[in-house]
This record gives structure tokens, C-alpha cells and sequence, in this order.
């Protein structure tokens, strides 16, 4: 197989109902120099089968049939292994993409050869019988960053915007990953965000598209997003620390980076109240307002907690519990968001818009 402009690195396991969706999107890209490495992550149903036939129907395909299962991170790292692009993408084989994609990334490139890509996306909400709910349309303004300090500017913004943590609206230059060894980590959730903050950090040259060119299905099928993890507020406490370690190695942890990441601790905070009351946690009363008063003790809530300014109405009310460490409050709001979420996922959803 000859070395194409992009190489695109599709994890499969267990998606045999979506992956064609997928592979017809790369199919029919406008821009054609692309190659597709299919991962089969030791998959139970019929997508490995599904790879196979791919591959024999276009030269550019091929397919990589893991022995085990070992997760996310584990089969892009041996996707990037085999890559031969220029450039390198990780698409999820459970969405889908605009059949613009690469040569919307292409143009950019012409008019700044960046190191990294970035994309804006749509959020589609599904519920159980796989109808779309609601969708949330997420993008930037189109700039072209050609300094470390235009960068430092704009990263916390697409944090704030939800548009930097994930790793599939990305472009990445495959020479600039390989000469700092990156690659995934095998972390729950995390592992985009970890990701491109290590990929980021010594960047001088970023190009940041409007367009709306992914498409995340969010599904209420047991997935990272509706699922129960014991760790999920940790987790993301990890997240925020991410940022304020890789701005304080920027030397720029400014009050305007300490507002954008307190107003998102506040976010998963709520999140994870509400989380609290799943039957899973097996948490009591008790035990819920025990840790809401083991939260207001970390280290991180005692830094963010003066910068805490939400623009999203439903935060603002926590933000009050917060400052006052209002540990009824708080408890209050997470019983009562939990019984909208599961009753009412698409207010649910629309609640978040405003985030």
C-alpha cells in the first residue's frame, strides 16, 4: 500500500449495526488520499467479518485483528503503529462524519500547515429505540494559531466549549506525535483529554474550523456517557487538573483560566450528584452528604471555589450551594436533576445547552 496524505484509525468492537454508516463516510470523502485502518479489538459480533469484506472492496483499507480485547487507547496505538499518513485522524466506528471532513482539513492545511486540527461537531441525544432526541451543535470561529501564545489563549476556551478533550474532531500531524513517543493511555474516559494535553503543550501551530464536520451519537445503550462508573467524578477532578498543571507550565494560569475551569468543576460536580443517586452507586443519604463534605475539603474545590462564576442558569444555583458549602442544597439538586435526566432525557439534554 502506497503513503497517503491521511491515515484514519477506526477502533471496532461490538458496532457491526453502525460500522458501514462509518466506513461509507470515509468512502465518500470529496478529498480521496486517505488510507482507513480498521481495528478489530477482538470483537463477539459480526464487525470483524464486516472488516474483512471492507478491505477486500478497497485497496485503501486494511484491517488490523487484535488477538484480545484491550480496550480504546490500546487499538488506536496499534492503528498509529501501521499508519503511513501525513497526517493521522481516530474516528469512532459508531458515528459518522460529513463526506467534507478531510478536504475541509486539506484546505486549512493549504493555508497553514498546522501540527493539529480542529473541528466542530454535533451532539445527537438517542434514545433507547435509537430515535434522535435532540441534537447540540458545537463549533469555534475559524482561526488560524501560528504562535504558543495564540494557542494558550484558545485551548481553555475550546475546553470551556467542550471541543478539545475529544480526540475524533482532531487532525494531528503524524511526524509531531511520533517525535514525542505519544500515545494513548489506558484511562477510563479520560484518555482523549490526556491525550491532547501532552500533544499540545509544545505546539506552535494550530488551525481551528466552524465547521461542523463530526457527528458523536450519545446513546442511551449503556455507553461511557449513560453508564454507571464508581470513579467518574475523580476522573474528571484528574481532567481539570490536567489544565491547571499544563497552564501553570505555560506560566499563564490567569484568573480567566481559573473562571472557565471552576465554572466545568461545577459542571461534573452536578453530574456527579445526580450520579450519586443511581441505585449502582449504593450510596445512602448519609453517605451522599459525606461526600459532598469530602468534596468541599480537596484541594482543587479550595483553589477554583473564588473563581466560581457559571453562565448556566441550573449551575448558578449550585455555584450558591457551593460557596456557602450547602451540603443539603447540593444534595437537592442532584436528586432532583437525576429524576429529569431519567425521566425526561430530552429536557435533560436541553438543560446542558447552555454550558
Amino acid at each position: 500500500m502506497c503513503n497517503r496524505k491521511y491515515s484514519i484509525v477506526m477502533p471496532v468492537f461490538r458496532v457491526e449495526k453502525y460500522l458501514e454508516r462509518m466506513v461509507s463516510c470515509v468512502k465518500n470523502q470529496t478529498y480521496q488520499d486517505w488510507e482507513l485502518i480498521l481495528v478489530d479489538d477482538c470483537s463477539d459480533d459480526n464487525s470483524g467479518k464486516l472488516c474483512d469484506q471492507f478491505c477486500q472492496e478497497d485497496e485503501r483499507i486494511q484491517v488490523i485483528h487484535l488477538t484480545c480485547n484491550q480496550g480504546l487507547s490500546n487499538a488506536r496505538n496499534k492503528g498509529m503503529e501501521q499508519a503511513t499518513g501525513e497526517y493521522i485522524l481516530f474516528l469512532d466506528s459508531d458515528d459518522w462524519v460529513e463526506c467534507t471532513l478531510l478536504q475541509s482539513v486539506e484546505q486549512s492545511l493549504q493555508k497553514n500547515k498546522a501540527q493539529m486540527v480542529i473541528y466542530g461537531l454535533v451532539e445527537e441525544y438517542e434514545n433507547k429505540a435509537g430515535s434522535l432526541d435532540y441534537k447540540k451543535e458545537i463549533n469555534c470561529e475559524t482561526k488560524f494559531l501560528t504562535s504558543q501564545k495564540q494557542i494558550y489563549r484558545e485551548v481553555i476556551q475550546l475546553e470551556k466549549k467542550t471541543l478539545f478533550g475529544y480526540a475524533w474532531n482532531k487532525a494531528y500531524e503524524l511526524a509531531w506525535l511520533r517525535k514525542y513517543h505519544l500515545q494513548f493511555e489506558k484511562i477510563t474516559m479520560i484518555e482523549d483529554v490526556l491525550f491532547n494535553t501532552k500533544a499540545i503543550q509544545f505546539m506552535t501551530s494550530v488551525n481551528l474550523l466552524c465547521d461542523m464536520l463530526y457527528h458523536y451519537a450519545i446513546r442511551d445503550n449503556g455507553n461511557l456517557t449513560s453508564k454507571y462508573l464508581e470513579d467518574y467524578f475523580e476522573l474528571h477532578v484528574k481532567r481539570i487538573s490536567l489544565f491547571l498543571d499544563l497552564y501553570k507550565q505555560w506560566g499563564c494560569l490567569n484568573r480567566t483560566v481559573k473562571t472557565i475551569l471552576a465554572g466545568i468543576y461545577c459542571r461534573y460536580f452536578l453530574s456527579a450528584l445526580q450520579r450519586n443517586c443511581d441505585s449502582r452507586s449504593h450510596m445512602s443519604q448519609k453517605q451522599k452528604r459525606d461526600w459532598i463534605r469530602q468534596c468541599f475539603q480537596s484541594e482543587v474545590f479550595q483553589q477554583l471555589v473564588p473563581y466560581l462564576a457559571p453562565d448556566n442558569r441550573i449551575l448558578q444555583l449550585l455555584a450558591i450551594c457551593i460557596r456557602k458549602k450547602n451540603v443539603g442544597g447540593c444534595w437537592l439538586m442532584g436528586e432532583v436533576i437525576y429524576v429529569v435526566k431519567n425521566k425526561c432525557p430530552a429536557i435533560f439534554a436541553r438543560l446542558k445547552q447552555n454550558r
